[in-house]
């Protein structure tokens, strides 16, 4: 068993992380399912390897970092009103869900499985866009004003959010011939399904934030190979014209930034003014992890606000309240050190696998962490960080071989 396990860890961790990915959005019991079996296997393979697995310096320093993070935000969930529920979802948010980087930056150290969950990723994407494509062209199992959520009953924030984390990583895949042929093809195909995604879930959030990560990436790689100038002119002309032809389309894109008459972005904004008086009231601690919600409706929600909104749709605003300024800091403090150092290493070595941990952490939490909270999506967040684990693992073993 033991012989077994330690020859065979790497395969069925690749395998259950691949599994996860293409079933978490579409049941969250079985993607649990699959993640305490991740988990579980990890811990063993841990222990029976226990005298030869090695963590490198800079992993130690991303953990010591994120613990840094956790010791700010640990103090809201002492200093509660509901102890069990902030220790609760304290655990659940902060620790539960950020361990499925372990078994990969610890156990998958093999540059081609992790192309291989890579790649799975960028296909499963692709299939969830145009599951939801075919939702809103066929006028099946949709949401509020029309639009679709992919896959079975499928969040439609959920996928929105997925799009702008997965569509300017599968862009970098596709320019930056690092990448593996069937990373390169499978990550096309994840472009050419999201296109289509986006035009189905119509979240104009993603249309914004991905068009503006589009033409910065092409730009960035125009440099390399002028023909991505072509393909950039191509597919905003293509674009612009599908949007142009379709009034609708005009028009809820044009709502992006009415905050005047367009319900959704009065909500937030309603709800952002709460968080203001919530995080003034409530300035070092916050309110508690887990208690955003009842704290809000019980005593700052607004007579204005009639979306019963769950959470502050910012996650910004959304930790402050809940973990205070301190919490904050240490959210912020973590983020500022996960971009300088990947900026560093990028510019010493222009690898795409820093540049898509920039970009990622910018897109996920802080392009579309400012309209909806992507910190607290539970297989947002998952896939969140495989995607940067496994970058992570691919910047190191890159660097191990430059040394070698």
């Amino acid at each position: 068993m033991k012989s077994w396990i330690i020859k065979y860890s790497e395969m069925v961790l690749t395998i259950l992380i691949s599994i996860m990915i293409c079933m978490t959005r579409s049941s969250m019991a079985f993607g649990n399912l699959m993640y305490g079996l991740i988990i579980l296997m990890t811990l063993i393979t841990c222990w029976y390897r226990r005298h030869e697995i090695s963590v490198p310096q800079s992993i130690r320093q991303y953990g010591w970092a994120y613990l840094g993070m956790l010791l700010c935000v640990l103090p809201s969930a002492l200093i509660s009103n509901d102890i069990v529920i902030t220790t609760k979802y304290f655990f659940n948010i902060w620790v539960w869900k950020v361990l499925v980087i372990v078994p990969i930056l610890l156990c998958i150290k093999s540059s081609r499985k992790l192309y291989a969950i890579l790649s799975v990723f960028f296909v499963y994407m692709g299939i969830d866009a145009i599951s939801a494509f075919a939702q809103y062209v066929l006028g099946y199992n949709l949401g509020p004003g029309g639009r679709a959520g992919g896959v079975i009953h499928g969040s439609m924030m959920g996928l929105a959010m997925l799009l702008t984390l997965a569509f300017p990583l599968a862009l970098i895949a596709t320019y930056d011939t690092r990448f593996p042929s069937y990373v390169r093809k499978s990550a096309v195909f994840s472009l050419f399904g999201m296109l289509l995604g986006m035009w189905g879930n119509q979240s104009r959030g993603s249309w914004l934030f991905n068009g503006i990560n589009g033409i910065l990436i092409t730009l960035r790689y125009c440099f390399v190979n002028i023909r991505y100038i072509l393909v950039l002119l191509v597919a905003v002309v293509g674009i612009g014209y599908a949007f142009s032809s379709n009034q609708g389309y005009v028009d809820r894109f044009e709502s992006t930034f009415n905050i005047s008459t367009d319900g959704s972005n009065l909500g937030r904004i309603y709800v952002w003014e709460a968080d203001k008086q919530m995080i003034m009231d409530h300035p070092i601690t916050g309110v508690g992890p887990g208690l955003w919600q009842k704290t809000y409706r019980e005593h700052y929600k607004l007579k204005q606000e009639t979306q019963d909104l769950g959470h502050s749709h910012n996650n910004v605003l959304q930790i402050a309240s809940e973990s205070g300024i301190l919490g904050l800091l240490g959210f912020l403090g973590f983020s500022f050190f996960i971009f300088c150092k990947s900026l560093i290493h990028y510019v010493k070595s222009r690898n795409p696998y820093d540049l898509s941990i920039m970009v990622g952490f910018i897109s996920y939490l802080f392009l579309f962490g400012s309209i909806d909270y992507t910190w607290g999506n539970s297989s947002g967040i998952r896939m969140f960080w495989i995607i940067m684990g496994i970058m992570i693992q691919l910047k190191i073993n890159e660097n191990n071989k430059g040394v070698n």
